[in-house]
């Protein structure tokens, strides 16, 4: 199976009668996805409208209605900004109305009775009292008040940011890095090594068996909680080992939601977001007591 690693969105605007509208304000919209080639589609469109618009003003008019056109422009991406990353701070029935029409629209020949890529609600721990800013110097206080499970996930959007939550929340001393940027087979022995090696009556894989004669870890490693990895990372590593739905242990699944990449792309609305879903569904599926709360 292969998967996206780079993330990439577009912005969908209108622009019409704009110098008698620059007073207008920012229509509000809930299309937060729509296909790249779509988006480039009605981007040149609109900029041929304005073109348009100018063709018999004068200098002055001109100049005046492009930067109606470039503040109105500039509002609309800060407004889709703050509407994305607001959707952690939102009451789970919100947040699983909000991720049904993303699925829905990643997927538009999904019948409304296939349930297999929708959530629930009761999926979701609400995180709506958490009042500090949702950021890399917020993030230890917010796993350390919200996450009672003795092991948690946390998802984020790319390699770079999986390194900054990992330092964020102190390191080696509790978490491990799974991104790919170590080899697949070493990031599933060690996620069965952490995981399985702790249970009695487990048995082993050679691949936890072999890496263990090799170096014995310390007793450090049993105070690791946070299994920080992208999507796709993660996707690839349950294809590979069935550790993490193993035990009857509670399991809670941190998404860092907050973030958002150079190109306002937040984890759901990247290219590896339906790769999240389906991976979120999968633990749900066969894992028992797992909860998804958003950062």
């Amino acid at each position: 199976m292969s998967y996206g690693d780079e993330l990439d969105d577009g912005l969908e605007y209108e622009v019409g009668s704009i110098a008698s509208d620059v007073e207008g304000s920012i229509d509000e919209t809930d299309e937060h996805l729509s296909s790249k080639s779509n988006d480039n589609k009605r981007s040149q469109e609109s900029d041929n409208e304005a073109d348009k618009s100018l063709e018999h003003m004068s200098k002055r008019q001109k100049k005046l209605a492009k930067s109606a056109f470039h503040k109105k422009k500039m509002e609309k991406m800060e407004f889709e900004k703050e509407q994305k990353r607001s959707v952690p701070r939102k009451a789970p029935e919100e947040i699983q109305e909000y991720l049904t029409r993303l699925i829905r629209e990643k997927n538009p020949n999904l019948s409304v009775l296939e349930e297999e890529l929708y959530f629930k609600k009761t999926d979701f721990i609400s995180t709506q009292s958490f009042d500090k800013e949702r950021n890399l110097s917020s993030f230890e206080s917010f796993v350390n008040g919200y996450s009672k499970s003795p092991k948690a996930l946390i998802f984020a959007q790319s390699n770079i940011r999986v390194a900054d939550i990992f330092r964020s929340l102190g390191g080696a001393k509790c978490c491990i890095k799974l991104f790919s940027k170590t080899k697949l087979h070493d990031d599933v022995a060690n996620v069965e090594e952490l995981l399985q090696s702790s249970k009695p009556g487990t048995k082993q894989s050679d691949s936890v068996k072999n890496k263990n004669k090799k170096d014995k870890q310390p007793e450090s490693k049993k105070d690791i909680k946070y299994f920080i990895s992208t999507p796709t990372r993660m996707a690839k590593i349950v294809e590979n080992t069935e550790a993490f739905f193993q035990g009857k242990e509670k399991l809670d699944i941190i998404i860092d939601a907050s973030y958002l990449d150079p190109k306002t792309n937040s984890i759901f609305t990247s290219e590896d977001g339906m790769t999240l879903v389906r991976v979120l569904k999968k633990f749900l599926s066969k894992k028992s007591s797992v909860k998804i709360l958003l950062y």
